[in-house]
């Protein structure tokens, strides 16, 4: 039986991982949930077009890579990826789990979750498969890994009608 790593050190380490992403580090990005009943897909499971649930503000970690740029016959285009570790008390209180197509934003660009994982265990112990039962270990996060997407592709804001010129990005 192991000394430290109990369920009462984990909340201890949860109670501060909180406050830590919520008071002091205060990055949230805005959450798009796919909605999979009102997408209209084929029989492969592909869709055109697909529909999203109202967004979601979630405090987390980022982790954005550098710009690569690439020039083809169809223009310029840019990739790249990003990383957001969301902690698992935070979902679970907001009773919310990412998946696979959900769309992410922040600082100003849309991100399509490519993998979401949680294997982040707090002393390395996963309480629901160790084989000396749920006393002890925690799952602490879960990582989003993302790629950046085009906004029309995704249709979440209709950015081909007219546009309004109370925004702030029209004002000088």
């Amino acid at each position: 039986m192991a000394l430290f790593g109990s369920q009462r050190d984990a909340k201890f380490l949860a109670s501060i991982n909180s406050e830590l992403i919520n008071s002091i580090i205060d990055t949230e990005i805005e959450f798009f949930k796919l909605d999979i009943r009102t997408s209209n897909s084929n029989i492969y499971g592909e869709s055109e077009s697909k529909s999203y649930y109202d967004s979601i503000l979630i405090p987390c970690l980022v982790t954005k890579n550098e710009k690569t740029s690439n020039m083809d016959d169809y223009g310029h285009t840019y990739k790249r990826d990003a990383q957001f570790a969301l902690s698992r008390d935070i979902l679970e209180k907001a009773d919310f789990y990412p998946e696979v197509g959900d769309i992410v934003f922040w600082d100003n660009e849309y991100y399509e979750l490519d993998n979401v994982d949680s294997n982040q265990y707090f002393v390395g112990k996963n309480p629901d498969t160790w084989p000396n039962g749920q006393q002890h270990g925690y799952s602490v996060s879960i990582i989003c890994n993302a790629h950046a997407t085009r906004l029309t592709a995704q249709q979440i804001r209709n950015i081909r009608s007219g546009g309004n010129n109370d925004t702030p990005a029209y004002r000088f």
